[in-house]
């Protein structure tokens, strides 16, 4: 089942299990993800619906990547997506909404957007 999987594919089935533990984090229990990042307001609905949103998103990828003929170009779209969240990161860090520990979050969504880079450039050479 993996063996068949492309490495881009295999990029985002990974990208979408970590999404999955951050949504089940986010939507149970999304104190701790606060607590890692020092945010100093309580989780309410909006965490929780985060988390929600963050699951049904780990389900396009985990999809994709099972089923990725033809996807190529939606993988590449994710690059970029998952590259830009490093940005908003330390946006939010420099105006103090979060503090500088969210840039471990954003630095996984920038290394797993390199990694299906990486391996979407290896594939177009082979």
């Amino acid at each position: 089942m993996f063996k068949d999987m492309s490495r881009a594919a295999l990029s985002l089935l990974v990208f979408g299990i970590y999404l999955i533990f951050i949504g089940i984090t986010m939507l149970f229990a999304p104190e701790v993800i606060f607590a890692m990042v020092m945010v100093t307001t309580e989780p309410d609905i909006m965490s929780r619906l985060f988390g929600m949103l963050v699951i049904l998103l780990a389900y396009y990828f985990i999809l994709a990547a099972f089923d990725e003929e033809g996807l190529e170009k939606f993988f590449m779209w994710t690059v970029h997506t998952r590259a830009s969240v490093i940005i908003f990161m330390i946006i939010f860090a420099v105006l103090q909404f979060v503090s500088f520990l969210i840039l471990i979050f954003g630095a996984i969504d920038l290394a797993a957007a390199l990694w299906t880079f990486w391996a979407l450039r290896k594939s177009k050479s082979e």
